[in-house]
């Protein structure tokens, strides 16, 4: 019988889904997607997105105190000067700059010295080495290169040293090399290498042992290396939406992980690692996989202790 402390997993776990990364949220408070000149001192967060801009309005000067602007989806805005205009806001934490066909990053970005997060999804022509040599003097800690058609990452990535929050979703990143690089980054906490068709990890995902939320779901995994299990200090992996057959065996060799989802897949057995073998697992969503009702009955004695067990078979009409 496999001894877990359940006192230490439910609370443990409890925080682990309520506090999963959070991206943009660094500074709470109402958004505005105009300037009042009331309300100056007031807006802390400011969405100017899909306005058709060209250029920024002068008032955006006279803000008292602002943390967070998005600019995306303004094809004309001009980036380099729209950032000089930006320049009085030393305390700017949060930049998006999506869907803007930028290719490079001005070197005006460096008059942030407080910028933590940055976006640059759907920027498909986007020099990714040019872009963080530019951003790599900055306190950056989330970093979201979601569907940039990139490929492979470039070395220089390993300068990111403050970097946490790693977003590679809706791209095709699948040599070795890239997964090194990311294994150099010391704070790095979560990782989506989520629709990147990938069809089986590259073995130097072991070298990631410092994350805690690994996000491999809706790709076209079958099965999972055996490195996975140098990834001492992830927490919850999901890897919904893939082609598993039957609950990879690694999971029971990974010594921090305690949650998986893993729903949506094919997975029609448990394995018999999972009765011999010690591990902290204690949450497991196995959602839409057509186990046979006998492995889930097998499967509910096994898990009894779980803080979260769940096999719910979802009809969609």
């Amino acid at each position: 019988m496999i001894k877990r402390q359940i006192i230490y997993h439910v609370s443990t776990s409890l925080v682990l889904l309520f506090c999963s990364c959070g991206t943009y949220t660094t500074f709470y408070s109402k958004t505005h997607i105009e300037i009042d000149s009331e309300k100056l001192s007031k807006v802390h967060r400011l969405d100017l997105s899909n306005q058709d801009l060209e250029e920024l309005p002068v008032t955006i000067a006279d803000l008292k105190d602002l943390r967070m602007i998005n600019l995306s989806n303004n094809a004309k805005l001009d980036i380099n000067g729209s950032l000089h205009k930006l320049a009085v806001h030393k305390n700017l934490e949060v930049l998006i700059l999506d869907s803007l066909g930028i290719k490079t990053i001005p070197e005006s970005i460096k008059l942030f010295p407080n910028l933590k997060q940055i976006s640059l999804v759907h920027n498909p022509a986007l020099n990714l080495e040019q872009a963080i040599t530019q951003i790599s003097g900055l306190p950056i800690e989330f970093l979201n290169l979601k569907n940039n058609k990139l490929t492979k990452l470039p070395e220089n990535i390993t300068t990111l040293k403050n970097l946490k929050d790693l977003n590679l979703s809706y791209n095709t990143i699948q040599d070795e090399e890239s997964y090194s690089y990311l294994g150099k980054l010391p704070k790095l906490y979560s990782l989506w290498i989520d629709h990147n068709k990938l069809k089986k990890l590259p073995s130097t995902i072991g070298e990631l042992s410092q994350i805690r939320f690994f996000y491999i779901d809706h790709n076209e995994l079958k099965d999972l290396p055996a490195e996975l299990g140098s990834m001492k200090k992830v927490w919850v992996i999901h890897a919904g939406y893939n082609q598993f057959a039957e609950l990879p065996k690694v999971f029971t060799t990974q010594k921090s992980l305690l949650m998986v989802h893993i729903n949506n897949n094919q997975i029609k057995a448990i394995p018999k690692d999972f009765e011999t073998e010690k591990y902290p697992l204690a949450g497991l969503l196995l959602d839409n996989n057509p186990l046979p009702n006998t492995e889930i009955e097998k499967a509910k004695k096994l898990f009894s202790g779980f803080f979260l067990l769940s096999f719910e078979q979802r009809v969609y009409k």
